[in-house]
């Protein structure tokens, strides 16, 4: 899906035209979605939701979406199966509060068959889907997340972070960007093997696992899984079936991918020492852990980071906002006049880049309970079981919370670190489920930024508009 199209609009389309037929479907889907939350015995519940999840659900993740659904509907409201809570004070709560997990990766819907394990008939170990001890579950998301940290979020990944090997590969990627095309959609930023995709799979699997960064056949492997064959689609109900049923995008032997890519983890520096069967793990296995990774290195790791990169570099505009002038915004302009020795400038310009933007716009509950609730304007009551979205995006585009300037960007406004929603918590406050990999995420990125921009400010062409 092109990230700047909007999904509901036919390109030949009149937009006055598309609003109006907007005008008459998003009530009736919004209606006709609360009836069948509050009632999801009923047949016709039973028989439709799960192909509006479907379908609206991956709508949803274009990134103005849910905001033109606030416009409509206010900041509860219901898409692609689930109830929309989007006032900042519930989104701060849900964050910091135990959550309750089922099949669904922000608003998409996920195939259990496709998790990690689960695809070979045995347990899962899929943290998305595993629910806090304290929201009912049995433990093992705490047990399993420990486990991962406790083997790749280490002492030694600080210490390969910050060695010669990562300088070296920070240092190539600012000679890519001096030697390949920048501007948007450019080279630099669609080539799998150098710039910012290169980049990604030799660095933090290199920092992550302590893979060697110039074994071309482990790195072509990698490259082949999570960027060429695009596996954060195989883990989507539906539509990683489709693709590996058609072979779309070669996607029919991934199966056999996702094994290979398992056991170059398994075998990497940084499980040689992992203890099998330990109680404290829950029991996991080294093979287990190798599998969990296998998803959160495609749907988390090697994407998250590529697109707040994508946003801060100039790969393409901020999103069009309805009624806002943010399309209009250039990141770079920002980047240009940064001090590129000052880390925490930089953190803070790509705090602001990732609120403008979150990479990862939602996640979700389920409510243990049943509530009640003002959903478009209406009081409502949910059973027990009811999915609801958190959406993290619309917390950061909180005019309520970030005041006249939300839409303008402005790296050194109020509270940006404290508040910001980007990784899964309010600031670093979370119940546990806070993204794991946020500061290396972060180090790099501030890494890149000062590299890349001291390259970028050394060309022939910056200043003449070129650089940018």
């Amino acid at each position: 899906m092109n990230p700047n199209m909007n999904p509901n609009m036919n390109p030949n389309m009149n937009p006055d035209i598309e609003s109006i037929i907007s005008s008459f479907l998003d009530p009736a889907l919004n209606e006709f979605q609360a009836w069948a939350l509050q009632n999801p015995d009923e047949k016709m519940a039973k028989a439709l939701i799960p192909i509006i999840s479907f379908v609206e659900g991956v709508i949803a993740n274009e990134p103005t979406y849910l905001d033109r659904k606030r416009l409509t509907f206010g900041t509860n409201f219901c898409c692609a199966g689930q109830v929309v809570m989007g006032e900042f004070e519930t989104l701060e709560t849900a964050l910091t509060s135990p959550q309750a997990r089922t099949w669904r990766l922000g608003t998409s819907k996920l195939d259990a068959h496709h998790a990690p394990n689960q695809d070979v008939g045995e347990r899962n170990v899929f943290l998305l889907a595993l629910s806090d001890q304290e929201a009912g579950g049995n433990g093992d998301h705490a047990a399993f997340r420990a486990c991962m940290q406790k083997y790749l979020l280490n002492d030694a990944t600080t210490q390969r972070q910050h060695d010669a090997i990562a300088k070296r590969l920070l240092d190539q990627l600012g000679t890519d960007y001096a030697e390949m095309p920048h501007g948007a959609g450019s080279a630099f930023f669609t080539d799998v093997k150098r710039g910012w995709m290169g980049f990604l799979v030799r660095y933090l699997h290199y920092v992550l696992f302590g893979l060697n960064p110039d074994d071309e056949a482990a790195t072509a492997l990698l490259t082949e899984l999570h960027y060429t064959r695009l596996s954060p689609l195989h883990y989507l109900a539906n539509v990683g079936s489709l693709l590996q049923s058609l072979n779309l995008s070669q996607s029919g032997d991934l199966s056999s991918l996702i094994e290979q890519v398992a056991t170059l983890y398994e075998h990497s520096p940084a499980l040689e020492s992992f203890v099998e069967g330990n109680p404290e793990d829950h029991g996991m296995t080294r093979r287990e852990l190798a599998k969990l990774m296998t998803s959160i290195m495609g749907i988390a790791a090697l994407q998250g980071p590529l697109h707040l990169g994508y946003t801060a570099m100039g790969y393409r505009p901020l999103p069009a906002y309805e009624g806002q002038q943010t399309a209009d915004i250039h990141p770079t302009h920002f980047w240009d006049e940064l001090d590129l020795d000052d880390r925490q400038s930089i953190r803070l310009f790509l705090l602001e880049c990732a609120r403008l933007w979150a990479p990862v716009s939602a996640t979700h509950r389920v409510a243990t309970a049943p509530f009640t609730a003002t959903v478009a304007g209406e009081e409502r009551t949910f059973p027990a079981g009811t999915q609801i979205l958190i959406p993290m995006s619309l917390g950061l585009l909180d005019q309520g919370f970030w005041g006249d300037t939300t839409y303008e960007f402005d790296a050194q406004r109020q509270n940006l670190c404290p508040y910001h929603m980007g990784f899964h918590s309010v600031g670093d406050r979370s119940a546990g489920r806070i993204c794991p990999g946020k500061d290396v995420a972060l180090d790099m990125l501030i890494d890149v930024i000062s590299t890349v921009g001291k390259v970028r400010r050394a060309l022939p062409t910056f200043g003449a508009g070129g650089g940018r």
